[in-house]
């Protein structure tokens, strides 16, 4: 009712319904279009088993925790959802680049056109059994005389060149989720990448228009992606993240998972301890302790390990050498120190990625704000 009030029957018949799939939990999320800027104006998340290696880590789960999702939503919103906005996580896709050209017989005026059929002659990729493009994007425009441009709309050329950027999903995950949504009542399931999302909004946030790198280290998988123009040159995933580092605790210092994931949120790897300090938390009338040096030294070797394959990823490409790196997820970049691993491991600067504004436990999951903004876009 509240919301019905603040918002008007006008804005709630516009609003667009994405879901962010993480590692860890899934969020619906309702989106408006305000003073020309996309606001998630309701939310509802749930926790589930998450996916790893590209497969969800139970299947017969989802029915539940979807119908349970869009039932919160529809009741908060009091309307049924019909359309819905997916975003695919990094683990279920994957990047192409491509450089197209056309020549013109004569001096032409390039058009939006022109542009659009660049891209509509190379959607098929040999007609791919396992995927179907779902993003593109450019990188730049080569003019004559090797001018570069992400604006080439009104120049006159002989020649058109793009660099482009496909994003491609598993035709079984987009399979999955349509069959699983239809059958919950919504009518209409469309496609979107969170790795593009994600990357199109901290650019926006860094203010540069040099590449940038977006490290998003999750839960149980992670994803490197780097932004160029306005697409991805480089997108891939791991299966490491957060939850890695409180089940190293859990075994080394021989406690439940709850127990260790309270005691990682304690921990910070810039402190220097003596032999007999302690991180305690209390739960459920028990205190837990867990020795500061050991457990710094659980975590600094579990976050140097997800570093050195963040720095393996950016040093497969001179391209990306002196790239900016830009943190976010929840897995590692709470940690105080965490950083400076990173930047140790990849010689990179890195900064946090994190919801302008936000100082909640949630700030570092941008995957949210990029998704409902990409939604805008091209929904």
């Amino acid at each position: 009712i509240i919301i019905k009030i603040l918002m008007g029957d006008f804005v709630l018949n516009k609003l667009k319904y994405v879901l962010d799939i993480g590692s860890s939990t899934l969020r619906l999320m309702a989106v408006a279009r305000i003073s020309g800027q996309s606001r998630i104006i309701a939310e509802e998340d749930i926790l589930y088993d998450g996916f790893m290696d590209g497969e969800f880590l139970s299947v017969d789960e989802l029915d539940e925790v979807l119908s349970h999702i869009l039932d919160r939503m529809t009741s908060k919103m009091r309307r049924p959802i019909k359309a819905l906005v997916v975003g695919v996580p990094s683990e279920f896709c994957i990047c192409v680049c491509k450089r197209i050209s056309r020549k013109f017989v004569d001096l032409h005026k390039i058009t939006q056109s022109d542009i659009l059929n660049l891209y509509q002659n190379n959607l098929n990729f040999g007609d791919s059994e396992e995927y179907s493009v779902i993003n593109y994007s450019p990188i730049q425009f080569t003019l004559d005389d090797n001018h570069t441009t992400m604006s080439p709309v009104g120049m006159k050329s002989t020649t058109l060149i793009m660099d482009a950027s496909f994003i491609l999903a598993k035709k079984s995950f987009l399979t999955l989720m349509t069959e699983k949504f239809n059958s919950l009542g919504v009518e209409t399931v469309d496609f979107i990448s969170t790795a593009l999302g994600q990357a199109m909004a901290c650019e926006r946030v860094s203010d540069t228009n040099r590449p940038i790198a977006v490290v998003d280290i999750g839960h149980i998988t992670s994803s490197v992606c780097v932004y160029k123009g306005e697409g991805l040159a480089l997108l891939t995933s791991f299966s490491m993240g957060g939850g890695h580092i409180s089940s190293d605790i859990m075994q080394v210092l021989s406690m439940g998972f709850k127990e260790a994931e309270l005691i990682k949120r304690k921990v910070i790897l810039t402190v220097e301890s003596e032999k007999n300090e302690y991180y305690e938390v209390c739960t459920r009338g028990n205190l837990i302790k867990a020795p500061i040096n050991i457990t710094n030294q659980i975590v600094r070797s579990r976050i140097e390990m997800i570093a050195k394959i963040v720095a393996d990823i950016l040093g497969m490409d001179e391209v990306f050498k002196g790239i900016d790196i830009y943190l976010t997820g929840d897995g590692i970049a709470n940690f105080k120190g965490a950083k400076s691993i990173l930047k140790d491991f990849t010689g990179l600067n890195v900064y946090e990625y994190k919801i302008p504004f936000d100082n909640s436990k949630d700030k570092f999951q941008t995957a949210k704000t990029g998704l409902a903004s990409l939604a805008e876009i091209v929904v």
